[in-house]
């Protein structure tokens, strides 16, 4: 029978098929394939004994993130705050990189309005394009708009520590009843509560993931493909990038380009620039197998 897999923990593999909600495990070919099952796959399993099942296949993904490892992802639903603690747009316009890379969706959502209504990080964005919100899992406000754009579509929730990821889901959902973390005055982050991943069905019909923070995000996502489409996940850089005076333009410093002058006359945000900037320097090094093979 199909079902999707909601919960991956400890080598075992939570499939819910619309009946039931199996504990699987995968068959040792998965193993030997180097294949390995994420939250969010649709797959094929056997129904077994006491709730339990064996997993067989896994269909074609839409995409796939290394960290966390989810599949068939339709939006990430990035979280932001500039009460405590504050967000670097850095983190917002990294993981954004790579979600357009993946042909995923892009919600923005700056928590904790209640007590700072952000808005720079709501300028920045709205300059940008990306549906945007204000809202408080303290106070409800904007949960309503919430729902609309997460109903009937699998999201990933994720942002820095302390920003609220699970406090928003308790919102949405109280019966979720997910642990909070304070956040630390001191050092203006929270402690991580969300120990793995797991697909959440909401009342309203919506689907989430909750995963860890942005620096799940890592190097694994940094990759020859990032680094070949950089400045096509800038979307805002798209309109522009034909634009330059040379083949090749690297967006950085260069006579001619049509990048730069727009970030000069405030069509793109100058901390969207700066983002893109350091993302080329961290892939900056990285070179394609092709290239790695010649040198030998």
């Amino acid at each position: 029978m199909r079902g999707r897999i909601q919960k991956a923990l400890s080598g075992f593999y939570y499939v819910n098929t619309g009946e039931a909600l199996l504990t699987c495990r995968a068959r040792g070919k998965f193993r030997r394939e180097g294949i390995s099952p994420l939250v969010g796959d649709w797959v094929e399993v056997d129904a077994l004994d006491n709730g339990e099942g064996v997993l067989n296949a896994v269909e074609p993904r839409r995409n796939a993130f290394e960290r966390p490892s989810v599949a068939n992802i339709d939006q990430l639903v990035i979280i932001a705050s500039e009460a405590i603690p504050q967000t670097d747009p850095f983190l917002i316009d990294r993981v954004a990189a790579i979600a357009e890379l993946k042909h995923c969706g892009v919600i923005i959502l700056l928590n904790k309005c209640d007590l700072d209504r952000a808005d720079v990080l709501y300028d920045i964005y709205a300059q940008v394009g990306y549906p945007i919100l204000r809202v408080s899992a303290e106070t409800g406000e904007g949960m309503e708009q919430l729902v609309s754009l997460i109903s009937g579509k699998l999201s990933a929730f994720t942002g820095n520590s302390g920003v609220g990821k699970s406090s928003i889901l308790n919102a949405l959902d109280p019966t979720f009843h997910l642990q909070v973390g304070e956040v630390s005055t001191a050092l203006g982050r929270g402690r991580h509560t969300t120990r793995h991943v797991e697909m959440y069905h909401l009342q309203c019909g919506a689907e989430v993931v909750d995963s860890p923070g942005f620096s799940s995000f890592d190097t694994d996502e940094l990759n020859m493909e990032l680094k070949e489409q950089l400045p096509y996940t800038f979307t805002e850089f798209r309109e522009y990038l034909d634009d330059c005076q040379f083949i090749g333009c690297s967006h950085t410093k260069e006579k001619g380009c049509a990048v730069l002058e727009a970030v000069r006359s405030g069509k793109i945000p100058k901390s969207r620039h700066e983002s893109y900037l350091r993302l080329y320097e961290e892939l900056k090094p990285l070179e394609s197998w092709n290239t790695v093979k010649r040198k030998k």
